[in-house]
């Protein structure tokens, strides 16, 4: 799959994201180490513990790399949830964490499926 394929299924714009990062090397350099980032999985962890405090943190770091790699079907429920826990709402914790679970899989698909 292409960069320009992978976005289309991510709902992001490469354009745009080639406008921050400069060069289609670069920003397939960065998608394919993005599964190595601990973000989610510290996320994930904090949501099975209710510790929020960690969650806010995994989630917030989470959203802006999902805004700077234009991954916009991620970044939707992960921004929710930010906003959320940021209000100190917690009680559709889970139900988003569902939303951002299934995303993140789509996305770890996708990024398997990228050339280069």
């Amino acid at each position: 799959m292409t960069l320009q394929e992978f976005y289309k299924k991510t709902g992001g714009e490469l354009d745009e994201v080639l406008r921050r990062l400069m060069s289609e090397r670069l920003i397939l350099k960065y998608v394919k180490k993005f599964p190595e980032d601990p973000h989610f999985s510290q996320l994930s962890q904090a949501v099975a513990q209710q510790d929020y405090e960690t969650a806010y943190r995994a989630v917030h770091t989470l959203k802006g790399l999902c805004l700077s790699l234009g991954f916009l079907k991620l970044s939707k429920p992960v921004i929710a949830l930010t906003t959320e826990l940021r209000e100190g709402n917690t009680g559709h914790l889970q139900a988003y964490f569902a939303e951002i679970a299934a995303a993140y899989e789509e996305l770890l698909t996708w990024i398997a499926q990228l050339e280069g």
